[in-house]
């Protein structure tokens, strides 16, 4: 029987008059991948945000593991430390090096002493393929070495969820296939991982479920496959039109 990680139902966002999320629902079981697909302005990263409470949903509920997180008696700091997130500009500290920036993590929120963090957090830089890198502070990297290390970050932490929040659109384009040979391998060692990206040759590589947002609603969604090849709605169909006319082009989505 799947063990369900992630539970979203009805969530809705509002900035002013403007209803950026209009009632999102869906689930994530342990061991998958699902990938986030849609137009910039749909609000997958606002979606994205709302379920470790980083933006505060006006509405629905969330469920982390049968926890309503929503709930104003949960204590949303451990909630957050069970959820890794990745973001799209890496946001490391830049006057630490690699591994501290592993670790520190661990210190703070975990509070385990330096020498098990020091263990954990190379470990964890081993894993994204940077070992050899832990004493570089973020300016002597390069940007998919820094979102290496953003990635080994959160796997340190050992959440049961990592959010990825567009996590190559910042990179140039020759550096986009070394994160998401990282991204490959946490899948197929089955870490639960949500992302939002345009990348559909990783959607089609790796994830359960693809999820098209539009306009704040999952506007379609099914196997890869199925909204890959074979979109049933015309939004997906222009969307993906214009994701392959960049991909012809040898344009990064």
């Amino acid at each position: 029987m799947p063990e369900e990680v992630l539970k979203v139902i009805n969530l809705k966002k509002r900035y002013g008059k403007n209803e950026v999320i209009r009632g999102v629902s869906f689930s994530i079981n342990r061991g998958e991948t699902k990938v986030v697909i849609g137009p910039s302005g749909a609000g997958k990263s606002t979606m994205l945000r709302c379920l470790n409470r980083l933006v505060e949903p006006d509405g629905g509920k969330i469920y982390f593991n049968g926890i309503d997180i929503t709930s104003k008696d949960v204590d949303i700091r451990e909630i957050r430390s069970k959820i890794g997130f990745v973001f799209q500009h890496f946001n490391l500290f830049k006057h630490l090096t690699a591994l501290d920036n592993v670790k520190i993590g661990l210190k703070v929120v975990k509070k385990i002493d330096d020498r098990e963090a020091t263990e954990r957090a190379y470990q964890a830089l081993k894993a994204v393929k940077l070992e050899n890198e832990a004493d570089k502070y973020p300016a002597q990297l390069s940007g998919g070495q820094q979102q290496r290390v953003a990635i080994a970050r959160a796997l340190a932490m050992d959440p049961e969820i990592i959010l990825f929040d567009e996590p190559t659109s910042a990179l140039d384009p020759q550096l986009v296939g070394e994160v998401l040979d990282v991204m490959k391998n946490l899948a197929k060692k089955h870490v639960t991982m949500l992302v939002v990206t345009h990348e559909i040759g990783f959607a089609l590589s790796v994830a359960d479920e693809v999820l098209f947002f539009y306009n704040g609603v999952i506007w379609e969604k099914g196997t890869p496959k199925e909204i890959i090849y074979n979109p049933k709605k015309k939004e997906t169909k222009e969307f993906l039109g214009r994701i392959f006319e960049l991909y012809s082009r040898g344009e990064n989505s």
